[in-house]
């Protein structure tokens, strides 16, 4: 092996021309951030449920409140809960299908 050879040598270390980097596309990206900011909103939410206030007062050792008057937002919270994915899948279908209708035409 001559000295020209080593010099010229790929270096093992860097990818190959062929093989590609992953990336993450535009749409992915977007959807990743409304997934997050449902499921933010449905924390925020739960926050203000007296219930889930008392028991964030108990965890931390402070006097829980004595109000118990939060059970309608309890069940709005459980509600949202268990729909907002279904929401979230109907929303991006008929956005995807209002989206390729466009494009065709």
């Amino acid at each position: 092996m001559t000295e020209a050879d080593s010099i010229h040598s790929p270096d093992p270390r860097t990818p190959s021309r062929g093989a590609s980097r992953p990336q993450v596309s535009i749409a992915v990206s977007l959807l990743l951030v409304l997934i997050s900011a449902v499921f933010l909103a449905g924390l925020f939410y739960a926050s203000r449920v007296p219930s889930v206030q008392t028991d964030f007062a108990i965890w931390m050792g402070a006097k829980p409140p004595e109000d118990d008057s939060g059970s309608l937002a309890q069940v709005l919270f459980i509600m949202f809960t268990f729909t907002s994915p279904l929401v979230i899948a109907m929303t991006l279908s008929l956005v995807m299908s209002i989206w390729n209708k466009i494009t065709r035409t």
